[in-house]
């Protein structure tokens, strides 16, 4: 299913990767992850199955496994091609489904619209990276005011975007898709496949490590229920603003909180805060996650995506959750 030119190189890749210094061989990454996102786009082009697309993924994870770190890069190629694969799972759901506006259908398109603002606002670069972005939106709602019969997009919503993308076009001198400024249908993937490469060198990731509390699932923390229980946030943060920032508490039964408390001390590359969890009383003892998230406020042109999404700002977590075991108790 993959294509024979293309298999020997990928070896090669890895190879080389780890026989150099990755850590700062970011030139060999990039070039790497470009090779197998061309790979990843000739499989879309032949109509290859879906799990062969998929294997797109294990790939930039071997990628990123070769590295002494974690790269901005590799995270971009993951949630881009992750993005693409989403959206082809969906173009293959049941038509009728599909039209209706059926509640599995409208549970993806929800998680779709998440990880789009999560691509746009986690990564930052070039005005090329941002004009991407932008684009896959529009393929996107342009792809569900083709297929959904309920009308969830409109015409107009759809020129509200073209005129967006028209217009940071014109404001950043770059190319304006043909597609796009000829008002026809839009080709995602004739588009990608004109482009140069995916991946830049200069790509910043948006991110954060706790460092305090560490995920704990043996202590207990028992406090009244009528109280609430502090915990004490330290984490080292890249590519934020500290304003933007909160902690989200997801609770049993995946029930979330976003608590967003004021910051005494607005501190470069780094988050501390203190959130207060509880509730009414429980009879055992429960997990709870801890994450930090960052805030994106859906822009003029995107009311559409605000009713496909149900609310008018999406907090995106931007960090690996801690896990912590908590026992509200009946008052005494």
């Amino acid at each position: 299913s993959l294509f024979p030119e293309l298999v020997p190189q990928l070896p090669q890749v890895h190879k080389i990767l780890k026989s150099s210094d990755v850590s700062t061989d970011i030139d060999s990454i990039t070039s790497s992850l470009n090779l197998i996102l061309k790979q990843f786009l000739s499989l879309c082009k032949s109509g290859a199955h879906i799990a062969a697309m998929t294997k797109t993924l294990e790939n930039i994870e071997k990628i990123q496994k070769c590295s002494a770190r974690v790269h901005p890069q590799t995270k971009y190629a993951s949630l881009l091609v992750k993005i693409l694969l989403q959206l082809f799972k969906l173009r293959n759901l049941d038509r009728k489904r599909m039209a209706n506006g059926h509640q599995r259908v409208m549970t993806k398109v929800r998680d779709i619209v998440y990880d789009l603002c999560l691509f746009q606002v986690c990564f930052k670069g070039s005005d090329q990276i941002l004009l991407l972005a932008k684009l896959l939106k529009f393929y996107f709602i342009q792809f569900l005011y083709e297929h959904i019969a309920v009308k969830v997009i409109t015409e107009k919503d759809i020129s509200l975007y073209r005129e967006d993308i028209l217009k940071f076009c014109s404001d950043s001198n770059l190319a304006v898709p043909t597609q796009i400024q000829e008002e026809r249908h839009f080709n995602l993937l004739t588009y990608l496949n004109t482009q140069e490469y995916l991946v830049s060198p200069d790509i910043t990731h948006s991110r954060a490590t706790i460092l305090s509390p560490q995920s704990n699932t043996e202590r207990i923390n028992e406090f009244p229920s009528h109280l609430s229980y502090a915990v004490e946030i330290e984490a080292e943060t890249s590519h934020t603003e500290p304003q933007n920032l909160a902690v989200k508490v997801r609770y049993p039964g995946f029930r979330e909180v976003v608590c967003q408390p004021v910051l005494q001390d607005l501190l470069q590359d780094y988050y501390q805060n203190t959130v207060f969890v509880g509730g009414v009383s429980w009879s055992d003892p429960g997990l709870i996650e801890v994450s930090l998230v960052t805030d994106y406020g859906f822009e003029e042109h995107e009311q559409c995506l605000v009713e496909l999404y149900g609310v008018e700002k999406v907090w995106l977590e931007i960090s690996e959750s801690v896990q912590l075991k908590i026992h509200p108790r009946p008052s005494k």
